[in-house]
């Protein structure tokens, strides 16, 4: 999702170091195969960018027309070694705000729905901001929400279950963002995660259904889109792919509670496997239909495509050009996962890609939509058109190796001069010119810089005053860890330099009294 390229913005161009992975199993998995049957190029780029990409398990789904043309999992589910499959799951993402967009589009075709009606008609509440803002803008993006104020309302809702969790963030969106009278009709384009909690919410009002339920009776079903799944318990229940963290560089397996956002569920915290976003792809490819079933009409599928400005959003898709290929998809990203889905109307061709891994490092900046799958998926779709894969500049080696250093010379660094004034501190006692030539107020200022750091951390961690802090633990645990220690050698430093001043400070009357 998103909310993982405001936290790259801060993040990205902090850490990196070398690692590889393991090798990759051969799974593939041919049945409703047409087209090409020599895949050996795409697998070995695969191979190559798993191993510079430290990814330990990718999942692939090639389509064209209403066919499946390649359907494969490379690499490690979890750590117990059971193999990626194409029916393995993986999270969405923020691809998943197609599937709550399809969902408004239909409710608004069946005549449920008006999409310029202001969002107030939909709501239990009365917001006096709600008049101003249609349907259609919290589908395009348009409605002047922010991303990072979202964060607060998505870390009380982690972890939990709850069926009325998707009704709390909602109104918590709401009460932030729709409290204050808003005359404008026009909004700028903003990506934020709760215009889609807010378009999930509406589903459940209108349809009578939870949300979840919406989406496996009217968009799973009709797609045959039987592994797919709308809460992390069930997802784990059949073989979810395990989700990893990058500490330092190295994958680490994550199951703590922020792997799973209920109340942030129509944003993207939804599951699915390649074999079944082979079929979503099919439908969006054909005007809405699979297999002689129809989750929307041509008219809804290109409106999902079409951006209000190019450039910026349409509902629940982007579009863009690709080495001369106007496509259109999203990437996705979420606590340990990523992908990208790419189409290709022109070609009627479709790649997704997944995998169990995801920091900040893995996004571009400044472009940080851009993600590790999102060069695997581009590189493959080159190589189904007869070009060169490409690929990104750097590896995750590569960058976690410069992070990595910088991490190390300030750690050296550091530690050098918080020995050299404990030398100073604990050894003979020195005369201290600073203080008779009247610098006492800025040694003070230096010392209490010691201190801030560890302050400010202290003040971060134990409040909500700016929760894309709290974000950027989770994502980045080990930068946190380190900024710790650091923040203790600072403090540490700094209280000798109070011990060393405070014994100048008594020096001084004995100097005066030494004979000449």
């Amino acid at each position: 999702m998103r909310t993982m390229r405001m936290i790259a913005i801060i993040l990205c161009g902090l850490f990196i170091l070398p690692l590889f992975s393991s090798a990759q199993r051969d799974l593939s998995m041919q049945a409703e195969r047409s087209g090409p049957s020599d895949f050996s190029d795409v697998d070995a780029y695969i191979a190559r960018e798993m191993k510079r990409q430290r990814l330990p398990g990718l999942a692939l789904a090639i389509v064209q027309g209403d066919r499946v043309l390649y359907l494969k999992g490379y690499g490690q589910a979890d750590s117990s070694g059971r193999p990626v499959t194409p029916q393995t799951p993986f999270g969405l993402g923020s691809i998943g705000k197609s599937i709550t967009a399809i969902a408004v589009l239909q409710l608004a075709e069946a005549g449920n729905i008006d999409l310029d009606a202001p969002i107030q008609r939909y709501l239990p509440t009365e917001f006096s901001g709600a008049a101003s803002i249609t349907v259609r803008q919290l589908l395009n993006q348009t409605s002047g929400f922010s991303q990072i104020a979202t964060f607060s309302s998505s870390l009380s809702s982690a972890g939990g279950q709850e069926q009325d969790a998707l009704e709390k963030n909602a109104m918590s969106y709401a009460e932030r963002f729709l409290n204050e009278p808003n005359t404008k009709t026009e909004h700028p384009y903003r990506y934020s995660n709760a215009n889609y909690v807010l378009l999930g919410y509406i589903v459940q009002q209108v349809s009578g259904q939870s949300y979840g339920d919406y989406v496996k009776e009217h968009i799973f079903g009709p797609l045959s889109m039987r592994d797919s799944f709308l809460t992390h318990e069930e997802a784990a229940a059949h073989g979810l792919a395990e989700p990893h963290r990058r500490i330092f560089g190295y994958n680490a397996p994550y199951d703590g509670p922020y792997v799973y956002i209920a109340g942030d569920l129509p944003a993207g915290y939804h599951y699915t496997t390649a074999e079944d976003m082979s079929r979503y792809m099919i439908a969006q490819l054909n005007g809405g239909r699979y297999a002689g079933n129809a989750v929307l009409s041509s008219e809804g599928i290109r409106l999902m495509r079409t951006e209000p400005v190019p450039g910026t959003y349409g509902m629940g898709w982007s579009t863009e050009q690709l080495n001369g290929l106007e496509v259109f998809g999203s990437p996705g990203g979420s606590l340990g996962f990523q992908a990208q889905a790419f189409m290709v109307p022109e070609r009627q061709l479709g790649v997704i890609v997944f995998a169990n891994v995801l920091d900040a490092i893995d996004a571009e900046f400044p472009d940080t939509h851009v993600i590790t799958t999102t060069y695997i998926a581009s590189g493959i779709l080159n190589l189904l058109n007869g070009q060169p894969a490409g690929g990104a500049w750097l590896s995750i080696s590569q960058k976690y190796l410069f992070v990595n250093g910088l991490i190390l010379v300030l750690s050296a660094w550091l530690v050098y001069a918080t020995m050299r004034t404990a030398k100073r501190c604990l050894g003979p006692q020195r005369p201290d010119h600073s203080i008779h030539r009247g610098r006492s107020i800025r040694v003070l200022f230096k010392i209490a810089l010691h201190f801030a750091i560890l302050f400010m951390i202290l003040l971060l961690s134990t409040t909500q005053l700016v929760p894309l802090w709290h974000m950027a633990i989770i994502f980045q645990p080990d930068v946190y860890l380190w900024l710790q220690i650091m923040a203790f050698l600072l403090a540490l430093k700094g209280i000798m330099e109070i011990i060393r001043l405070v014994r100048s400070y008594r020096q001084e009357p004995r100097q005066r009294e030494m004979p000449n």
